[in-house]
């Protein structure tokens, strides 16, 4: 009797600072999984996160449709469609999910009966999530987004209010705050209560949250943050182990509804990726620098005329030869 070998899936979930990365099983079981920051080099922190995982035991990768095009044979899947199957398979109940990422946050609301109901998001603006937090750790020198949410969870003393729907004003509140004595755990504590606040006043500003509230995303993981949502909503929003890993558990999810796991046909996890061209392409020429020729001024003839009336005489230059008609 030959046993039938399990092959694993890999999810991958690409936002604007972050990468989320699963290994799951055919069973939905996580094997491993991984969280980092690319700072903009997205294929070589997944590769970095990928050169663990033994190629022969994986049957095929999904990820969502938010990051870019860059892999060849992998299944998309719509973003906000895997994080509720993710949340679905984690929560019996579920009122809302909230979610803030790097550069934006949205709140999915659900029916009584558990059914989608409407999706509500930010603008375009990245103020009041992940990266807004993020620059402001570096104003303060702190190492990372991490030390922030750390010394801001266990600030117990008063916060200095700062506007973290803009960044430029953020700035200046942080230097006033700064100028009047409070400290960096109290400034960080503020930030996070003014990112609460923004998400809030963004996509609730009409009626309360309809709960259970399931949190989702990077910012999920902030302590801090997730202390000023349960204060200022009155209610206790639920933080699963894998909150921040929703969207890369839900592509699986999604792919094993649908697909079944095959082994993949390449040697290394760089036949993985679309070969990159080296050559731009331009839809016009590009622009080149040429000298324009300087004209010639040189005339057929000149002389001074002197009217009679006039005693100041007048230049002439002529440069063609008037024809006579």
């Amino acid at each position: 009797m030959v046993l039938k070998k399990i092959l694993n899936i890999i999810g991958i979930d690409i936002g604007s600072v972050a990468l989320s990365l699963v290994l799951m099983d055919e069973t939905k079981k996580i094997i491993n999984s991984s969280y980092q920051f690319h700072h903009g080099a997205i294929k070589d922190t997944l590769l970095s996160m990928l050169a663990n995982l033994d190629i022969a035991r994986i049957g095929g990768v999904a990820m969502t449709i938010s990051g870019p095009d860059i892999f060849r044979n992998v299944s998309r899947y719509d973003t906000q469609i895997a994080i509720i199957a993710a949340v679905k398979n984690y929560h019996r109940n579920v009122g809302s999910i909230l979610f803030v990422g790097g550069e934006n946050f949205g709140l999915i609301t659900f029916n009584e009966q558990g059914d989608y109901e409407r999706y509500r998001s930010n603008s375009s603006c990245a103020a009041g999530t992940g990266s807004f937090l993020d620059q402001q750790a570096k104003r303060l020198n702190l190492k990372s987004i991490d030390t922030l949410s750390t010394i801001a969870f266990c600030n117990q003393e008063s916060v200095p209010k700062i506007a973290t729907r803009c960044a430029v004003f953020a700035k200046t509140d942080l230097i006033h705050a700064q100028q009047e004595g409070y400290s960096v755990g109290q400034i960080s504590d503020g930030l996070c209560e003014g990112l609460a606040k923004n998400v809030i006043d963004t996509l609730m500003p009409d009626q309360p949250v309809r709960t259970p509230l399931i949190l989702a995303g990077g910012v999920s993981i902030n302590q801090a943050v997730v202390k000023h949502f349960r204060n200022l909503l009155q209610t206790k929003p639920i933080v699963g182990e894998y909150s921040h890993l929703y969207g890369a558990i839900g592509a699986v999810l999604l792919y094993l509804e649908e697909m079944q796991p095959q082994k993949l046909k390449i040697k290394s996890w760089e036949d993985l990726f679309i070969e990159e061209k080296k050559e731009k392409e331009y839809g016009y020429p590009p622009l080149q620098l040429s000298l324009s020729l300087y004209p010639d001024f040189t005339g057929c003839e000149s002389y001074r005329y002197t009217a009679k009336r006039n005693p100041a005489a007048i230049e002439i230059d002529i440069y063609k030869t008037i024809e006579e008609k």
